[in-house]
């Protein structure tokens, strides 16, 4: 495990304000096409006829991509280099979603849907990796955990303005036409990562593809953080995945006061986000932190779907659990670049934690899905804490592996 950034350049220890600006802007701009599916559901069912089972695989196709590409995508960030693969994401991103309108076919658009998924793969992995270079020093922290609210903030402003533009191929042109503007101003703006530097020996002895991805995977530190990231998401995807529902039959809101609602709550995780990027810059140990935020979002989820929990509390409640549970994903990502063996290796470390975070995302619902018809609203509280419990000893394992791998990371 190293202490540097990874391929960090020889620069002086000023930030490129606009250039890391633009990166995690494209974060956001790859996230509104993760919010557009949902918000647009009820045309897709006007258009296609579908049920919202049948409609289920346009949100769930890129956690499945992501499952079964992570680690492909870190390799190609690391061989062909993080700017020219976020570059390569944002053009698949763009022309996929303005090509999904081309057909009325809803084959067509899940295999546009597919593509989009890739683009996405390939953003989600290459921008951490180009922000681990143009980040100097103990700012890193501050920088990840501003990154780490793409997500929230992208699913947002899909949710509250992709209503505003009329129809769903309204939305698609959008999206698609963003993320293409956003490919150029990183080609402008965003300097490419330097050759990598030269190892000693042959090129017969030189590490090959299996060594470097065999190298992660021994590496305890990186497979805790990427099951940490599956688990977290175990958590959140029972929180949210029937939030409006939950909301509307607990507290009794409207249809559409339980989509601001749940939007707005989704939305809070943002907050934590941005306080694990000062925690972490302060000193608080990676571990410590997870553990500490698992166990906590563990009691407040198992308390939110109690059935003797009053009404009134639920919604304060949920925006605590929203807000706390923002530290997991931001610390994970601020952590995982520097946890891998090699500095070079960092975008597989990156892959495998998308892989660890998918697998999170594609089990979650299907566990909830299971338990809901056994034990009603309660199995979601289960399911929130029993993965808090197993969040706190893979914390404390982390930090046990950190200690003795006698690295600060």
């Amino acid at each position: 495990m190293h202490t540097t950034a990874s391929a960090e350049p020889s620069r002086s220890p000023s930030l490129d304000v606009l250039a890391i600006s633009l990166v995690i802007l494209a974060g956001v701009v790859s996230a509104l096409h993760v919010g557009k599916a949902p918000i647009a559901v009820p045309e897709l069912q006007q258009d296609f006829g579908r049920t919202l089972a049948g409609l289920s695989w346009v949100m769930s196709v890129f956690p499945f991509v992501g499952l079964l590409g992570g680690l492909i995508a870190g390799l190609l960030v690391q061989s062909r280099g993080d700017r020219r693969m976020l570059v390569l994401g944002l053009l698949v991103l763009g022309v996929s979603s303005m090509a999904g309108i081309a057909l009325p076919r809803y084959d067509w658009l899940i295999a546009t849907r597919i593509v989009e998924g890739l683009g996405f793969l390939l953003i989600v992995v290459s921008a951490p990796s180009v922000l681990n270079r143009l980040v100097i020093g103990g700012r890193r922290s501050v920088i990840f955990g501003i990154w780490s609210c793409f997500m929230s903030a992208g699913i947002a402003v899909s949710m509250l303005l992709g209503p505003q533009l009329g129809n769903w191929h309204a939305l698609w042109i959008v999206d698609g036409a963003l993320a293409i503007v956003m490919a150029l101003c990183v080609v402008l703006r965003v300097s490419p990562a330097p050759p990598p530097p030269r190892r000693p020996g042959t090129q017969a002895n030189a590490p090959t593809v299996g060594d470097d991805i065999r190298s992660v995977l021994t590496t305890r530190a990186s497979v805790l953080l990427a099951l940490g990231f599956g688990v977290y998401n175990l958590q959140f995807f029972a929180f949210m995945s029937f939030m409006p529902s939950f909301l509307m039959e607990r507290v009794g809101l409207t249809l559409a006061q339980a989509g601001v609602a749940a939007a707005t709550i989704i939305a809070s995780n943002m907050i934590g986000n941005l306080a694990a990027g000062v925690c972490l810059q302060r000193g608080v140990k990676p571990g410590v932190l997870m553990a500490l935020t698992f166990v906590t979002t563990g009691v407040i989820g198992a308390l939110i779907y109690l059935p003797g929990t009053p009404a009134a509390a639920l919604i304060p409640l949920s925006f605590l659990f929203s807000s706390l549970a923002g530290f997991i994903p931001a610390t994970i990502i601020t952590t995982a670049p520097r946890a891998v063996p090699r500095a070079e290796l960092a975008p597989i470390g990156l892959g495998l934690m998308m892989q660890g975070n998918y697998l999170g995302q594609v089990s979650g619902p299907i566990l909830l899905g299971a338990l809901m018809g056994l034990f009603g609203w309660t199995s979601a509280g289960m399911q929130i804490a029993a993965a808090g419990m197993a969040g706190v000893f893979i914390g404390l394992a982390f930090e046990g592996a950190r200690r003795r791998a006698a690295v600060d990371f």
